[in-house]
C-alpha cells in the first residue's frame, strides 16, 4: 500500500460554508457538495496556487476534516481554515489567548496586548492559569451533549458524546504526525533525485497500520491526564502536572496545550534513518514496523505539559 492512494469525492447535498486563511485575513464563502469541491473553490478564491491534494482544511477547534463523510457532518456556514504546506494553523499565543478569554481573565483587554504578554515566558503563564482553573468534579462523569451543554459550547462538532470528541482529537494528532512526515519524505534530496529509494518509500505500508494502534488509553477511568515528564527523565519531575478535559470546558481547551513528544525525534532522527535506509535499498518490513511504532506509537510518545516538553535537540 502507497502513503498516497486516491480516493473518489463522495457528493452530497449542496451547502455552503466560511473559508479563511491561516492569518485570519481573508474569508470567502464557498457552496459545494463534497470536501474535494471545496478544496478546489477555495484554493481559487483565495487565489492559492497549490495543489488542492496538498491543501488542508481545519475546523476553528484544530479539528483536522480529512474524511468526506466526516466532512458531510458539518453544519451549513462553519468557518473552516485553509492550511497550505508549511503553515501553521494556530500559534501557542492564539491558542492561549483563547482559553484566558474563555475563563474571562480581567486583563485582556486588546488582543495585541494579550500576544505580546503570552509570547514572554509562555510555558510559566500556562502553568499559573492551570492552577487557576476551577476543580469542580460534579460534571466530569457525565458524557452526552444533553447532560453537560456547556462543555460542548462553541464546538463545531456533531459528535454526541466527550468521548467521541476526543477521540477524534487523538486521530487528528496522530494524522498530523503522519502528513507532516509524509511532507518531509516528499521534500528531501532523497525523494527527488533517488528513483531507488522513492520506489521503496511510496511502497511503504504505514497508513493502514495506523488505525489499529491508536485505542491505548492514557488516562485513568475518571479521564484525568498525567504527564509522563522530559523525555530523559523517568517521570515528571513535577508530580503536579495532571489535568482533566472531560470535567469542564476550560480544561478540555487548555489540555490543547499539552503535547506529544517524540522521545527519538520524528524531524530529526526517525525520517533522516527512513531515508538512508531506502537510499541504500535495505528499508525491508522489520525496518518499517520499527519506524512505524516509533513515530506513531506510545513506544516512543510520551504525553507532556507544556513545562515538560523539551525542544531543543534530544540528544
Amino acid at each position: 500500500m502507497a502513503f498516497f492512494y486516491r480516493v473518489l469525492p463522495i457528493v452530497f447535498q449542496l451547502k455552503g460554508y466560511k473559508v479563511t486563511d491561516v492569518n485570519r485575513m481573508r474569508k470567502i464563502g464557498v457552496a459545494c457538495r463534497s470536501l474535494h469541491e471545496l478544496k478546489q473553490k477555495a484554493c481559487a478564491k483565495l487565489n492559492v496556487t497549490n495543489d488542492p491534494a496538498e491543501i488542508n482544511i481545519y475546523l476553528l477547534d484544530g479539528s483536522l476534516i480529512d474524511e468526506e463523510e466526516y466532512f458531510s457532518t458539518l453544519k451549513p456556514q462553519t468557518t473552516l481554515i485553509l492550511q497550505k504546506p508549511g503553515e501553521k494553523v494556530l500559534t501557542d499565543a492564539d491558542l492561549l489567548y483563547d482559553t484566558l478569554r474563555r475563563v474571562n481573565i480581567d486583563f485582556l483587554i486588546a488582543g495585541e496586548k494579550a500576544s505580546e504578554f503570552l509570547t514572554e515566558n509562555l510555558k510559566a503563564k500556562v502553568a499559573v492559569l492551570n492552577n487557576a482553573l476551577n476543580k469542580d468534579d460534579s460534571k466530569t462523569a457525565f458524557s452526552s451533549r444533553d447532560e453537560h451543554p456547556e462543555w460542548f459550547h462553541g464546538l463545531e462538532t456533531n459528535c454526541a458524546t466527550k468521548e467521541a470528541y476526543l477521540h477524534r482529537r487523538c486521530q487528528d494528532r496522530i494524522r498530523g504526525y503522519l502528513y507532516k512526515t509524509i511532507e518531509q519524505i516528499r521534500s528531501s534530496d532523497v525523494f527527488a533525485k533517488d528513483p531507488r529509494a522513492r520506489k521503496q518509500l511510496s511502497r511503504a505500508k504505514i497508513e493502514a497500520r495506523i488505525e489499529k494502534k491508536m485505542c491505548i488509553a492514557l488516562c485513568d477511568r475518571t479521564g484525568e491526564f498525567k504527564c509522563h515528564g522530559v523525555w530523559n527523565e523517568d517521570k515528571c519531575p513535577f508530580g503536579t502536572h495532571k489535568i482533566n478535559p472531560y470535567r469542564s470546558k476550560e480544561e478540555l481547551v487548555l489540555f490543547s496545550t499539552w503535547n506529544f513528544d517524540h522521545k527519538i525525534e520524528r524531524s530529526r532522527t526517525l525520517i533522516p534513518l527512513l531515508l538512508k535506509l531506502a537510499s541504500k535499498g535495505t528499508a525491508d518490513e522489520a525496518d518499517l514496523i520499527e519506524i512505524y511504532d516509533n513515530l506513531f506509537t506510545i513506544k516512543n510518545l510520551r504525553l507532556v505539559h507544556i513545562v515538560c516538553h523539551d525542544k531543543s535537540s534530544h540528544k
